[in-house]
């Protein structure tokens, strides 16, 4: 299968470096990123069997609220005793650091995620005209064709890792809610609005720190990962594009011995139909 990246004309560089950007959420156009609606941290039944395994520890949180002078008035056995049984039977003290967990965590993910994960965003679709107008400036760009086959997207560390392997976005009409505990990759990542189901998005995650490349006068950051030029199997450029792109884009393929293989093409206007026509070059 292929897949497709829509590049401003001024990202030659991309092509020019075979680098290519791994974006924060926060630098996406859609305000809904990594932003999962959650029900709750966990089921009562988990929070009763995380309790009996740190009990101790919420204890030990307990007795640092207590005054001096009302720890002093029994021994700390006694003290610890009571507090098991408090806390074991109140169930209102859970509830509360439950409450608190749900407010707080969703926020938390988001502001993490930007600090460390980065997202390659592609498409199945070379010839969407919306894709062509929002993300190559207008049908003035051109768009990079990549082997979703190709070991670069396939790098996962290990059965169950989120990152360094393509997957596919699902998009739904409502947003939907679980528990914290039962999200998984999908719930996190991968969930949009079926208003972009016409991108139809493929992503691959990977960790910002990983960069080859980190361009820190701009904000957010931009982090710029090499991918190996055996990845691309074709360049199609716009149908706007100014020569100056075409002679760019085929001045590189001749000058680089790695991008022989690479077929473009530009696109064209259907004389019959609202699409576009791909015509080799």
């Amino acid at each position: 299968m292929k897949l497709y990246k829509y590049l401003h004309p001024d990202r030659i560089d991309v092509l020019k470096n075979q680098s290519i950007r791994f974006s924060p959420p926060i630098a996406f156009n859609d305000p809904f990123e990594f932003k999962p609606v959650m029900s709750g941290v966990a089921s009562n039944d988990f929070f009763q069997k995380y309790m009996d395994k740190h009990l101790d520890e919420v204890i030990e949180d307990q007795l640092t609220e207590i005054p001096d002078e009302i720890k002093n008035t029994m021994p700390q056995l006694q003290l610890r005793e009571y507090l098991r049984s408090y806390v074991r039977s109140n169930d209102t003290l859970f509830n509360r650091l439950l409450d608190g967990a749900r407010e707080n965590v969703s926020t938390k993910l988001f502001e993490k995620s930007n600090e460390f994960i980065g997202v390659l965003s592609l498409t199945q679709k070379p010839d969407n005209l919306l894709m062509w107008s929002h993300y190559a400036d207008s049908h003035r760009g051109y768009c990079l064709g990549f082997d979703s086959n190709h070991p670069f997207f396939n790098r996962k560390r290990s059965e169950n890792d989120e990152f360094y392997r393509l997957r596919k976005v699902k998009y739904l009409e409502m947003r939907p809610s679980k528990l914290m505990v039962d999200m998984d990759g999908t719930d996190m990542f991968l969930l949009k609005s079926d208003v972009w189901d016409y991108e139809k998005e493929w992503r691959m995650c990977a960790v910002l720190t990983d960069a080859n490349t980190i361009i820190s006068s701009v904000t957010p950051q931009i982090h710029l990962f090499d991918f190996p030029a055996d990845a691309i199997s074709n360049i199609i450029i716009s149908v706007n594009a100014d020569a100056s792109l075409i002679d760019q884009i085929l001045s590189l393929r001749a000058r680089n011995s790695e991008l022989k293989h690479v077929i473009i093409q530009q696109a064209s206007v259907s004389e019959s139909q609202f699409s576009l026509d791909f015509n080799d070059l």
